[in-house]
């Protein structure tokens, strides 16, 4: 048994449990050490700055930093680390098959996101939850059970099970995770959802992809029911992932392994061309599931909450679930500082948090339908152009959902709101006005709409 996990098992006890070392766990733990002392993390994987560490997380992908994540890692001291290890995005730029291509601003103002190897961002989080003073971390401990009345653990370690008990465990273990199994046991539901589709993470090589495509942005290819998408890196280099079907297409995960290089070649021919190498990768690489979680608990009692992943997987598509888990945490951190004892200030978090969570997962799902679409598809035409000439004449009111989501701190429920209230507007100055409404002068379509709003008594605050 290692020193560690003796030592957390007796009088060198901690408060706070932190069950999972990924990019929540060591986030949650610097909060909550800042504000109670002692906090252990316990993680099965080895240290990711150690060798065996790195082999267990092999994958090169990508995660997007907006605005939401960035106030937290601003709280936390890190942001300026974290900044100069991304790679700014101006916004997107579809290839579509006849080879031309579409870009899309991020925001009308040219605000940008911050792309980052997944990596590299994590080992900065758990480097800073290491040196921060109170939190310990406890790799190579695998957490077999929860007990969350206790509450306790039970740890395996190198040389068997040990059972650690604490004041509070903090579940930010991920889709499978071991607390909310326990609270599933305590008769609450909870729901795990494989979406119909898979990815494959894919590196392209940087003499080749570079001198193509521009290092701003991040590039996609829409082809229906296949995407591949791709996030310049600091060393001029791409990491990209192919969406496909898990079954029921040609092009899909359950096709013999074998043709994947000809299937790729052909819905993305100028990818093939550009990097010989993919061929070998499409062989060889592991196919990823994508999960949803869903749990009607986050809490139970004073001893035991969720935190990202745990309990809320989202689609990957909007680049806002590590940003959100981020903010559970600033959240959870807020409400147990508010003086209120552990059993109000979780439930005060899990109310918090559920409508911005419930609207940021709905939000995503919807956006790989806009990812997998040509931009011209997205929507009809009147309406997307109904829309544009819109948010250019008002925009401190119409501000895009994606801007809202990505450049300010704005709850995302009632960014969804504002999105759905523009959707509405839309259609109905188009029903009242007819399809050329969109090409009409700047002051019939302020007095239009306007008016339009007028008659329902909108407030006119954005």
């Amino acid at each position: 048994m290692s020193a560690d996990l003796v030592g957390a098992s007796s009088g060198d006890r901690a408060r706070v449990a932190v069950v999972g070392a990924g990019m929540s766990g060591p986030v949650t733990a610097i909060y909550l050490a800042r504000r109670f002392g002692r906090v252990d993390i316990v993680d099965q994987r080895a240290h990711p700055g150690h060798a065996s560490g790195q082999q267990d997380r092999p994958r090169s992908l990508t995660v997007i930093l907006s605005a939401h994540g960035w106030r937290v890692l601003d709280e936390l001291g890190m942001a300026e680390a974290v900044r100069d290890v991304c790679t700014p995005l101006s916004g997107r730029r579809a290839h579509l098959p006849d080879g031309t291509e579409v870009f899309t601003a991020y925001g009308r103002d040219g605000q940008q996101i911050w792309a980052v190897k997944r990596d590299e961002l994590h080992r900065l989080l758990v480097d800073r939850a290491q040196a921060t003073s109170g939190v310990r971390l406890l790799f190579g401990a695998r957490v077999l059970d929860v007990d969350v009345d206790e509450p306790a653990l039970l740890v395996e370690g190198t040389e068997g099970a040990l059972r650690m008990r604490y004041e509070h465990v903090i579940g930010c273990d991920g889709v499978h995770s071991r607390v909310r199994a326990a609270l599933t046991r305590r008769g609450f539901d909870s729901q795990v959802h494989r979406l119909p589709w898979g990815y494959m993470d894919l590196d392209l090589r940087p003499q080749q992809a570079g001198a193509r495509w521009a290092t701003d942005a991040f590039h996609y290819w829409p082809r229906g029911g296949a995407l591949f998408g791709a996030f310049p890196t600091r060393d001029g280099g791409f990491t990209g992932s192919l969406f496909l079907p898990l079954r029921g297409a040609e092009f899909c995960w359950d096709a013999p392994r074998d043709r994947l290089p000809a299937l790729f070649a052909r819905a993305f021919p100028d990818l093939a061309a550009c990097d010989d190498g993919l061929a070998a990768q499409l062989l060889t690489r592991p196919i990823n599931p994508v999960h949803t979680v869903h749990s009607d608990r986050w809490t139970w009692q004073g001893t035991a909450a969720l935190v990202g992943d745990a309990c809320h997987a989202m689609a990957p598509f909007m680049g806002q679930g590590m940003n959100c888990a981020f903010e559970d945490a600033r959240v959870l951190d807020q409400c147990l500082g508010s003086g209120l004892e552990w059993p109000d200030a979780l439930a005060a978090y899990e109310r918090r948090r559920r409508k911005d969570v419930d609207a940021i997962v709905a939000i995503s799902h919807e956006h790989y339908l806009t990812l997998t679409r040509p931009p011209e598809q997205a929507e009809p035409a009147p309406a997307q152009a109904l829309r544009q000439r819109l948010t250019d004449l008002f925009p401190e009111r119409f501000v895009p959902l994606y801007e809202r989501c990505a450049f300010t701190h704005q709850g995302y429920a009632e960014a969804q709101r504002h999105e759905q209230a523009l959707h509405e507007l839309t259609a109905r100055l188009l029903t009242e006005h007819g399809p050329a409404l969109p090409g009409a002068d700047d002051d019939r379509l302020r007095r239009v709409t306007v008016d339009s709003l007028a008659e329902r008594n909108t407030p006119p605050t954005p």
